[in-house]
């Protein structure tokens, strides 16, 4: 409020100068039911007043002179309105805006632009994600701020920005951010046996693979069988971030099994890779019978012959066999074998010559098992031998029946002679004496009654273990 005291000018020196026209002694304000001022001082100057509460209140006021004239200023009616809050444009980000979220998360910038009109300094506070908001002192009118976004949820997620004034006046505006994955994982499953043999149930089935692992922020990598195991798998990498991944999953029957491996990220994010395993039944032990080749022949002596057993197998079979080998009717050799080459040698009989059979049995450990039968012709590789000694082939009769006494010798133990017999035509047949010291009919005697005079032509057969024969014949003249 001022006051104007006029112009009065005085000489003096010979001079005029300005004085003021009047001298004011008090200066008066009355706002109604707000203040009545008495300002002793005169001529005006600034006042404060508090209003109690919004309104249209009357201001008067007048000065007084010294003379005590007063000099009354037009009243004037001033509105007095609420307080009101902050006000703030948010510039970015646009409500709805997708922001890309990695293992780390992400940043995303926010900013306000407010007018020189407001009641400033504000406190901005910024919340997000049930975070603790973040204050601090602003005093316009561009405002900008860097806010860090976790990694999860992806998804809606929301930003509170809120404003107060000195009076504690507060606007608030939220908006809708979308967290995408910026990085999604990947997985990858390692070559693989597509059809597995099962040698016994459960069968265990492994697979391997890897992820984008750290670069993506994968926390889990889980399988699942279709009508099979469902599960985790184990962490195989150096780093503990699941680049590389083993699953060991059991199998409790024969079939398809289709799968899945899903690996998640941080963000809840997962991608998956997918493949079957077939898994088939271990079929009985599969091997090539080398040798003896069917229908071989076998040379048998006195003490029989030998014939070596070959196989041949792979290395996929389920091992240890037991290799069982019959033959003759004789009870069968075991043993076990782990493959991938079988040798066993055989001892045969003596007899019997000609056809002869050898059996092989290869049994698995689930009691799986393949017969394979060969047949062997034995042949005797050491024919008997038969001798008759000297003898008078004219023979004189002083009486009949007359005898007549062969010897001669075999090949003995040699070839295994286990008879010698003679036949006189139209004679006596039988066997002859062993009179040989190691009964072996390596020396033999014939003493055969001729009943009439005449020529007797002879045979003596040797026969050895296998049932082969050999001869030697002979004639003696009887006459009186």
């Amino acid at each position: 409020m001022t006051a104007y005291p006029g112009i009065s000018w005085v000489l003096k020196n010979n001079q005029w100068q300005a004085v003021d026209a009047v001298t004011f002694t008090e200066t008066d304000l009355d706002i109604q039911s707000v203040v009545l001022l008495r300002d002793h001082r005169g001529g005006g100057t600034s006042y404060a007043a508090t209003f109690p509460g919004a309104g249209n209140y009357l201001i008067t006021a007048l000065a007084v002179e010294s003379n005590g004239t007063q000099l009354q200023a037009p009243s004037r009616t001033i509105s007095v309105a609420a307080a009101i809050p902050p006000a703030f444009t948010w510039v970015a980000p646009a409500d709805g805006s997708a922001v890309g979220l990695g293992p780390g998360g992400a940043s995303v910038g926010v900013q306000l632009a407010t007018g020189s009109d407001q009641f400033y300094p504000w406190t901005v506070s910024i919340a997000h994600d049930g975070q603790p908001a973040t204050s601090e002192q602003y005093t316009g009118t561009q405002y900008n701020k860097t806010i860090a976004l976790g990694p999860t949820p992806l998804g809606s997620r929301s930003l509170t920005v809120t404003c107060t004034d000195p009076n504690g006046l507060a606007t608030t505006q939220t908006r809708s951010l979308v967290g995408q994955d910026s990085a999604p994982p990947t997985v990858a499953i390692g070559a693989f046996a597509g059809t597995q043999t099962a040698r016994s149930l459960p069968y265990t089935v492994t697979l391997t693979g890897t992820t984008s692992g750290s670069s993506s922020g994968v926390t889990k990598v889980a399988y699942a069988f279709t009508g099979g195991p469902t599960g985790t798998a184990q962490d195989t990498s150096s780093g503990g971030d699941w680049s590389t991944w083993r699953v060991q999953a059991p199998l409790n029957a024969i079939g398809s099994y289709p799968f899945t491996i899903t690996a998640t990220d941080s963000r809840g994010t997962t991608r998956s890779a997918s493949g079957t395993v077939t898994l088939a039944a271990q079929p009985p032990p599969v091997f090539t019978w080398v040798a003896p080749a069917d229908g071989s022949a076998v040379g048998l002596g006195p003490g029989g012959g030998t014939v070596g057993v070959q196989l041949t197998t792979g290395s996929d079979q389920f091992y240890p066999w037991t290799v069982s080998i019959a033959h003759d009717g004789q009870p069968a050799t075991s043993e076990q074998y782990t493959g991938t080459q079988y040798n066993k040698t055989i001892a045969l009989g003596p007899t019997p010559l000609g056809s002869r059979s050898l059996t092989v049995t290869c049994t698995d450990p689930n009691g799986l098992a393949t017969t394979q039968t060969r047949s062997l012709v034995g042949q005797d590789s050491a024919p008997p031998t038969v001798a008759i000694n000297d003898f008078d082939k004219s023979q004189t009769a002083t009486s009949l029946p007359y005898t007549v006494t062969l010897t001669g010798t075999t090949s003995g133990a040699s070839s295994g002679v286990t008879q010698v017999a003679y036949a006189f035509t139209n004679g006596p047949t039988g066997s002859a004496q062993d009179t040989s010291p190691g009964s072996d009919w390596s020396s033999w005697q014939v003493q055969a009654p001729l009943n009439t005079t005449g020529s007797y032509p002879f045979t003596v057969t040797a026969t050895d273990s296998r049932g082969t024969t050999a001869t030697a014949s002979g004639t003696i003249t009887l006459h009186l």
